[in-house]
């Protein structure tokens, strides 16, 4: 780095932090120029030297004596001659991981903004952090402290015209604004002591003051939070305080401990707080950056949402009303347009006045469907501006009847007109939402058992009126999940069900005048689509619930409570005559037998609770891919599968559901502390019970005994994902622990798989660790790998000139983590000098949270990527994969992977005896740590076309033959099936 000595610095922007800003200095400390004088040629030593010792900044950006007060040992260094000033020491090694400004974190600031910490291991246009800071980050109002929020600084100021918040700030810095973490008024008025020597100029401000004082034991940032209970609360904190690692409690705790729920003041339950459903759909939608936050800004006290919607009915009626009024105006000056020469599909609106709420129920579905619709309205005996409503429509069919005939008959008539495949019951107090009816249209298309689509109807309040309806034994019914809130996993997955309300209902017009349509003796009211769906089921069809088919409905729009329980209980009677055989075979009406009654059984299908460390994304890796695809062909196989993670999700439901099939029901709201009282509410629901991993058959162990009497009848299986003692003593042996140091491998193991005498089978994930499991005495182990369909990318060898990595590091710990760094640091300088020059390694792969860009080692032409949706470019670049793993556990995914996309594999010589495969024609392996044998099998490999070529071919060969789906159904069902 050159320092750039600047006598006059009339523009408003600097480059970086690296330099000496004369003018600006002489300007800030007048009394430079008595000992400069009008001096133009000087030493730049000299004025680091005077920097030291007088504590001057040398640039804005560089606060020196906060520098030297923060690190002990750069104060010892400067005091030994080591270096001049904090800046030399900054500029010449503590750029790298240190802070130079009071009002700037380098941990922070990568942490937060991924894409500047790959930047930087990718690039050499910044020399770190903070230099991105100044150059771009302050430009695109990016934050570089927890206490400046560029966005809160700019609504404080009175000039409209700064185009870099952070500069400013640092040259008029006596300003206090507003700030999540810095409650400046408690502050005041907590520590009125300050004001003394704030008013002589020893502080800018109130937060300059908390963040430079050296006796920061002192101080608390606000009252949430305790500096004193923090720290005698987290001794393995005090070490790293004392040498200066963290400036105090408060920033560990805003670095690490909010994201490990750490509390910050004895009364204050983070990890509760951020279990409330509430506070995860505000930190998922990023309302609020993290729980602490949340804490503060509600003062702990979570709303009761769901309550006050539940008690806000009446208002939301009146609010869907005035709504529905403001539509039916905009209608009457542009008519709905629904003309059309080849519908997909026809839509039945029965009205008997309600006007208004006609014309928004018709605007909805106008808009929620782009293609063509046969529109079929049947006028009941309307005396409102309803009789007018071809005024208000274009295209429709008309039905008019004098008297009110009712809803069904009026169906009923509707239907002899329809000249589509599918039809909608649509009530005219309904409000069909966007996407709903491709969603139908496209299941009838896929299956054509399915007779009968209903989905999410959402209550004016926001709140269910059901996920899909049960019918008890009795004849009674009852929605889904009634009350509870939309988002809810249980109304998100599809499943079969009884029946589904007639608000919004799709069915096969084949299907329905073959049945012949709904039932008269029902008429005016009710049941009658409780009666149609049994006499579809009846019929060998089915009747499902699909959440993406989504209406909200006013209910008793069209008619009265007090009317409609009435009917209700006049129909019922009727039902229960016509339904006897059908009813005999149903759940006696009970709470406790709702889950038990929500899904209609699938005679060949299991129920199956897969249970996991966190609901496996194929990203993760680390096994969570083969679980994906467990969990994936279970529900393939038509299976009703549950996923319970074992520790809350750290991503969005919605990015869960985009992952998985749509009949995989993802309880992604709860982890094991709930798993009890979800055992309770299901009880005798499973017939199977997966549990992933031997740590979580652990942990299970105390919670399955304890509810042993609700799965009486439910086969326990553990699947050992992998036998992790393997991992562990490769580990002890590659740092070298001394054999009577370590425990040996059989008391590891017996440690280990302990637990899984609990399970009725358990399922290994390779015959090595099969064979572990039995020599220790285990009779029913089954074996269940990795299912791939080939999927080769095209590029030929010469168009590929990458080396690749692709592996998930979720810790530091993290095989994948070692392997990156030795292939980096070891390997990888070898091989670039004996590779052709537009060789790269590309490293690509999900980062767990505590996992930075920044803690990769660069080196030339080595690319991070992270994770991405798509590796599909990255393989077909690639000449090789690489995989150097020097300890590992199970079989490796990415192995697999790599070779169903055709990319030939250079393993280590662990991996290879994991999958099995011949060495030389199905896989190249290289010792594991042997730096010149690995880099000796790269050099020869990549340039030698013949071998590519064979082993592209066999390893493709023995995906088909090992991994094919039709193998992995055959082995899950022998699983399931013992």
């Amino acid at each position: 780095m050159t320092i750039l000595v600047l006598e006059s610095s009339a523009s408003d922007v600097q480059n970086s932090w690296d330099h000496i800003d004369f003018f600006w200095m002489k300007k800030t400390y007048p009394e430079i120029k008595d000992i400069f004088r009008d001096q133009v040629n000087f030493d730049p030593e000299e004025v680091l030297f005077l920097a030291g010792k007088c504590g001057y900044q040398p640039n804005p950006y560089f606060d020196e004596s906060y520098y030297v007060q923060r690190y002990d040992d750069v104060r010892n260094a400067i005091n030994q001659g080591e270096f001049i000033s904090g800046f030399d020491h900054y500029r010449k090694i503590g750029y790298k991981d240190r802070d130079p400004h009071w009002l700037f974190c380098e941990e922070y600031y990568l942490k937060r903004y991924s894409d500047v910490a790959c930047a930087l291991v990718n690039e050499t246009v910044f020399s770190n952090g903070y230099d991105h800071y100044i150059q771009c980050g302050d430009q695109e109002f990016r934050s570089g402290s927890w206490f400046f929020d560029p966005l809160e600084y700019l609504k404080s100021l009175a000039d409209g015209e700064v185009k870099r918040p952070f500069y400013h700030y640092i040259r008029n810095p006596k300003m206090d604004f507003d700030n999540l973490y810095f409650d400046r008024n408690w502050y005041a008025e907590t520590y009125p002591e300050i004001f003394s020597n704030l008013k002589k100029g020893k502080w800018h401000s109130l937060l300059h003051q908390y963040l430079t004082e050296t006796d920061c034991k002192k101080y608390s940032p606000s009252r949430f939070f305790s500096e004193k209970f923090y720290v005698e609360s987290n001794p393995d904190l005090v070490e790293p305080i004392k040498s200066g690692r963290f400036f105090n409690g408060y920033e560990h705790f805003l670095l690490y401990g909010i994201q490990e729920r750490r509390r910050p003041h004895p009364d204050i339950d983070l990890e509760r707080f951020y279990h409330e459903p509430y506070i995860q759909k505000l930190l998922f939608n990023g309302r609020i950056p993290n729980v602490f936050v949340g804490w503060c800004q509600f003062d702990g006290k979570v709303p009761e949402v769901d309550e006050i919607l539940e008690h806000a009915e009446v208002q939301t009626k009146f609010a869907f009303e005035k709504k529905s009024a403001s539509l039916a105006i905009n209608a009457a000056r542009s008519k709905l347009d629904f003309s059309f020469s080849q519908p997909d599909i026809s839509i039945i609106v029965v009205l008997h006045n309600n006007f208004d709420m006609t014309l928004n129920a018709l605007t909805a579905l106008r808009a929620s469907y782009r293609h063509e619709i046969q529109l079929i309205i049947a006028n009941s005996g309307s005396d409102d501006e309803t009789c007018h409503i071809e005024h208000y429509v274009r295209g429709a069919t008309i039905l008019r009847f004098e008297g009110n005939v009712a809803f069904i008959r009026a169906c009923n008539a509707a239907v002899q007109h329809v000249c589509t495949s599918y039809i909608l019951f649509l009530n005219n107090d309904t409000e069909i939402q966007l996407g709903s009816i491709e969603a139908a249209i496209d299941r009838f298309r896929r299956d054509p058992k399915v007779g009968v689509i209903g989905g999410k109807l959402i209550r004016t309040n926001g709140l269910l009126q059901e996920a899909g309806a049960i019918i008890y034994r009795d004849g009674s019914v009852v929605g889904y999940m009634r009350g509870a809130s939309p988002d809810a996993p249980e109304a998100n997955f599809v499943r079969r069900v009884d029946f589904c309300s007639g608000a919004a209902l799709f069915t096969r017009t084949e299907l329905f005048r073959k049945i012949g349509g709904f039932d008269e003796d029902y008429i005016p009211a009710y049941y009658e689509e409780t009666d149609y769906c049994v006499n579809v089921w009846k019929s060998g069809c089915d009747v499902i619930y699909d959440p993406s088919v989504t209406a909200i409905h006013y209910e008793y729009g069209s008619s009265s409570a007090k009317n409609g329980t009435e009917y209700i209980n006049r129909n019922r009677v009727i039902f229960n005559l016509k339904h006897s055989d059908f009813l005999s075979k149903k759940t006696v009406k009970s709470k406790q037998n709702t889950n038990l009654a929500r899904s209609v059984r699938n005679k060949d299908s299991k129920r199956i609770l897969f249970i996991e460390d966190r609901v496996p994304l194929k990203s993760y890796g680390s096994g969570f891919s083969r679980s994906h695809d467990i969990i994936t062909t279970m529900s393939q196989m038509g299976h009703e599968v549950t996923v319970f993670p074992v520790f809350k999700p750290v991503v969005s439901a919605n990015r869960l559901y985009n992952a998985f099939p749509d009949s995989v029901e993802i309880i992604w709201d709860r982890d094991i502390n709930d798993l009890e009282s979800f055992f309770s509410l299901r009880a005798g629901l499973y017939d199977t019970i997966w549990i992933c991993r031997t740590q979580n058959v652990r942990r299970l162990v105390p919670i399955i005994e304890k509810i042993s009497h609700l799965i009486p009848l439910a086969e326990i299986i553990a699947d050992t994902e992998a036998v992790s003692s393997v991992r562990e003593e490769q580990y002890d042996c590659l740092i070298g622990i001394p054999e009577n140091e370590k425990s040996t491998f059989k008391d590891k193991l017996r440690s280990e798989i302990e637990c899984l005498l609990i399970a009725n089978n358990i399922v290994a994930v390779s015959k090595n660790d099969a064979k572990l499991l039995i020599d220790f005495g285990f009779n029913s182990v089954s074996v269940l790998g990795h299912v791939q369909e080939p999927n080769r990318t095209l590029n030929t060898w010469e168009k590929r000139t990458d080396l690749l990595f692709v592996g998930a590091v979720h810790d530091y710990a993290s095989p994948n983590y070692d392997s990156i760094v030795w292939l980096v640091e070891n390997l990888w300088p070898v091989l670039e000098k004996n590779l052709p020059n537009e060789t790269r390694l590309i490293i690509a792969g999900h980062l767990g949270p505590s996992i930075s860009f920044s803690a990769f080692p660069e080196a030339p032409k080595v690319v991070y990527m992270g994770e991405l949706d798509d590796l599909e470019s990255l393989y077909d670049k690639a000449r090789f994969f690489i995989a150097p793993t020097r300890y590992a556990a199970g079989i490796p995914y990415k192995i697999y992977e790599a070779a169903s996309r055709g990319v030939p594999i250079i393993a280590s010589d662990i991996l290879c005896r994991q999958v099995g495969w011949q060495v030389g024609t199905e896989i190249l392996e290289a010792e594991a740590s042997n730096l010149k044998n690995f880099c000796d099998i790269v050099i020869q490999a990549y340039e030698d076309h013949s071998t590519w070529v064979k082993l592209r071919r066999n390893a493709l060969n023995r995906i088909m033959k090992d991994n094919n789906h039709d193998i992995y159904i055959k082995n899950i069902n022998e699983i399931l099936q013992p």
